[in-house]
């Protein structure tokens, strides 16, 4: 259980990660871009700072954009900054969790249904086993996985790292 827990935060991380360096990426973009267009947002360095928020207003402003300050679908399209779709790996590290823990819900309920079963026919030492079985089979399950879906980010994250010949 404490690997599958391991794994479940190295793969948060590993995704939020990557998610982080396409974030800044497109950040350094807009910098750009506002600073291209006559709005200062300080240093071009991908971190959305108070001068750029304050650059972000003062274009929103100017081009009748909601002025949030946030940097959204309609402010970036008008700067001309496009954002990057997320990557396979990225995407296949989902498909993994989401593969696994359907697998391993289906053999965590199988394993209450033969409970349930046993326990009618007053067989309680069975049902405790039975039940016992689903839940280890589908967090092997899960856990696999969990550590597909890991290989995978860790992928995406090593792609985010490593500029690609299509840019």
């Amino acid at each position: 259980m404490r690997k599958f827990l391991l794994n479940v935060v190295a793969a948060a991380m590993l995704c939020g990660g990557a998610n982080l360096l396409a974030q800044s990426d497109t950040i350094r973009q807009a910098q750009q871009a506002l600073k291209d267009k006559g709005f200062d947002p300080g240093p071009i360095d991908g971190k959305y700072g108070p001068k750029t928020r304050e650059a972000v207003i003062n274009y929103q402003k100017q081009n009748n954009i909601v002025a949030n300050g946030r940097l959204g679908g309609e402010t970036y399209e008008r700067l001309g900054v496009k954002r990057d779709a997320p990557g396979e790996h990225m995407e296949a590290a989902g498909s993994e969790i989401k593969n696994s823990y359907g697998k391993g819900g289906k053999e965590i309920g199988q394993g209450g249904k033969d409970l349930g079963h046993n326990l009618k026919r007053g067989q309680v030492t069975d049902a405790g086993k039975d039940f016992g079985k689903g839940v280890g089979h589908g967090a092997a399950k899960i856990g696999v996985g969990t550590g597909k879906a890991a290989k995978s980010a860790a992928k995406g994250v090593k792609d985010a790292f490593t500029p690609s010949e299509k840019k």
